[in-house]
């Protein structure tokens, strides 16, 4: 599997994602679905059907891409390249950027969890908990332990097995009403353990980095659930303008943010979600349930084109079928042919001949016949067309056939060259 192919795959399941995700939004707009329980399930289903792209949709075994397909620029000219960037394909350089983000939010992410427990063996436990913060463990029904901080400047929840808040200095100065609902929240979080989406979601971005509509699908999911947590709070504490002033307070402190904690303010979104709290917005079931089945009809309708516009190509190894054919038992000077003695010579490396643009776009298949001359080093010292394609399918097949390498062929255990004829099978599925 060259780098081509992977960048073309990636490339194609990109544009799904952006496909899909775009009109997911757009719908959900269009019909204005704000409900935060409703619009987290969405988005989050939205993801999950996004990433599950690749093993829903049929791989279309084949050298035809919409991206570029399977191809791989094999030349045989020799030359005095002195730069990197010109012996490393185009492709290539792209993949290890990839990588290389990928690398680089891997190590953030860990310099992140090993800050939030350096945070935590700094901070100071609480003991005894205060009224407000027993109250909050009351009413949510869970027991984590709070520590105080000099080092978070906004309240940090973490942890599955052993969950922590940390809260800022500033907590101690709120009121308790505002030091209840600001535990509430956190203790939500808790809960619902949320810590382990946080670092889901992650992982995502991590691996997803370059892509704008994976960002936008977390970014949407997170305020989702911090909305989602805003009601939880005031159903339980029944005292909406405490929280809402809550909200406002930590608003006005200096934020910094600590990754992969989800923090009471996560991203800078407060005016939205204290509009969201304000209203209430509410939607009848019926047009709740017509405004969900619209939205998934768009949304399969829109990733049903999407694959179907900018598949997946299969591994290459399914285009090419090639068998070495003895030809005809005869001598030919120095040249044998395989039999009467002469074992047959092992390929031990055979890319794949990519499509020609010609025959992509014609959609021709076929199967090419060439007698290839293989030398005793295993080397292909000259190709023959025998039965010849068209559109360049021919010269693509000779010139990538020349860069094969055989064990070569033995006679009375010796290496021989020989001639072979290989037939190679182009196939569009």
């Amino acid at each position: 599997m060259s780098a081509a192919w992977w960048l073309g795959n990636l490339a194609a399941y990109s544009v799904q994602l952006a496909l899909v995700v775009a009109m997911g939004g757009l719908t959900a707009a269009l019909l204005r679905l704000r409900q935060p329980r409703v619009m987290l399930a969405y988005w989050q289903a939205l993801l999950a059907a996004c990433l599950l792209l690749p093993l829903l949709e049929p791989w279309k075994q084949s050298g035809l891409a919409p991206t570029g397909g399977v191809a791989t620029d094999v030349s045989t000219k020799s030359g005095g390249a002195s730069s990197l960037v010109s012996l490393v394909p185009f492709p290539i350089w792209v993949l290890l950027l990839i990588a290389a983000g990928v690398g680089v939010g891997l190590l953030r992410l860990a310099l992140g969890l090993w800050r939030l427990n350096h945070y935590r063996r700094a901070a100071v436990r609480i003991a005894p908990l205060s009224r407000a913060l027993r109250e909050a463990q009351a009413l949510v029904g869970v027991e984590p332990a709070f520590y105080l901080s000099e080092r978070v400047e906004t309240p940090v929840t973490f942890g599955w097995f052993d969950p922590a808040v940390i809260l800022p200095r500033w907590f101690e100065r709120l009121d308790e009403r505002h030091q209840r609902a600001i535990a509430c929240h956190e203790l939500l979080h808790v809960a619902r353990r949320d810590w382990l989406l946080n670092l889901a979601e992650e992982l995502v971005l991590t691996f997803f980095w370059f892509h704008p509509a994976v960002w936008w699908s977390v970014r949407s999911i997170r305020l989702s659930r911090e909305e989602l947590v805003d009601f939880e709070v005031v159903a339980l504490t029944r005292e909406r303008k405490p929280y809402l002033h809550a909200l406002l307070e930590i608003a006005a402190m200096p934020r910094a943010r600590t990754l992969p904690a989800p923090l009471f303010l996560v991203e800078n979104q407060l005016a939205r979600r204290v509009a969201i709290l304000v209203k209430e917005v509410r939607m009848s079931k019926p047009r709740l349930i017509a405004s969900l089945v619209i939205a998934l009809a768009v949304v399969v309708g829109t990733g049903w084109w999407g694959v179907k516009t900018f598949w997946l190509s299969a591994p290459a190894k399914t285009i090419l079928t090639a068998n070495i054919v003895p030809v005809p038992r005869r001598e030919l000077g120095k040249v044998y042919s395989v039999g009467d003695g002469v074992t047959a010579p092992i390929p031990t490396y055979k890319p794949e001949p990519p499509y020609t643009k010609d025959a992509r776009t014609a959609k021709l298949q076929g199967t090419g016949v060439y007698s290839a001359l293989i030398d005793d080093r295993g080397n292909v010292a000259d190709v023959e067309v025998v039965r010849a394609l068209d559109r360049g399918l021919d010269e693509s097949a000779a010139q990538t056939l020349r860069t094969w390498k055989f064990e070569p062929a033995t006679k009375d255990g010796k290496p021989v060259p020989v001639k072979v004829t290989v037939e190679v099978s182009f196939r569009l599925f």
